[in-house]
């Protein structure tokens, strides 16, 4: 009898732990940015999707920002897709700075010298073919800090057209393998923070 009631239980049990749903990638890390914001706030009922803090797209440039909800999603969701590009184009440049940076130091070092415009001067005009290509991925309230907010994330599919964009009206000449090289720092996903730093550490 005693056996019985162990193999129910333990029955029971394993049924109770597959009946929860696993979760997803995107919950984790929502769990995890609500817990570290709640932290900073010290408001329990904070809460956003992990997107807001870490924007992010395996399909390319990703970029996020949050407005003050008035209640008219009509108004605010406008609003914080056109925040998110603007972020998205303040991203771009700074890539474009870094690039410049690393391609400076390039030259430098095989003492050679350019006469083409930095990426950093065409940054406007790209940012702006950029941004046109640029669709909103993710629409969502939260609670920062006891407040509603609207937020959107952006996302540039193509990044290999945007470097390729840079690279071209630049006119500077790269070689197949630090084009490689230089495409692949374009392309990774780094916050504004990184970016900068990154920048300064140059």
């Amino acid at each position: 009898m005693k056996k019985h009631i162990l193999t129910i239980g333990v029955c029971c049990a394993l049924a109770a732990c597959a009946s929860q749903p696993k979760q997803t990638e995107t919950q984790r890390s929502s769990a995890q940015a609500n817990s570290q914001m709640q932290a900073v706030t010290g408001n329990p009922q904070d809460s956003a999707p992990g997107w807001v803090f870490l924007p992010k797209s395996d399909k390319g440039l990703a970029s996020s920002a949050c407005v003050d909800w008035s209640g008219n999603m009509s108004v605010d969701r406008p609003q914080a897709v056109a925040a998110a590009r603007a972020d998205m184009a303040q991203q771009i440049s700074i890539k474009a700075s870094v690039l410049d940076k690393l391609y400076n130091r390039k030259l430098q070092a095989e003492g050679k010298s350019d006469v083409g415009s930095t990426f950093e001067q065409v940054t406007k005009q790209v940012s702006s073919e950029t941004l046109e290509g640029s669709t909103p991925q993710e629409i969502s309230l939260a609670q920062i800090d006891g407040k509603k907010y609207l937020c959107a994330l952006v996302v540039k599919e193509d990044t290999r057209e945007t470097f390729d964009t840079l690279v071209e009206e630049s006119n500077r000449q790269l070689d197949p393998q630090s084009k490689a090289a230089l495409y692949e720092e374009f392309r990774t996903q780094k916050a504004m923070k990184e970016l900068e730093k990154e920048l300064e550490n140059l």
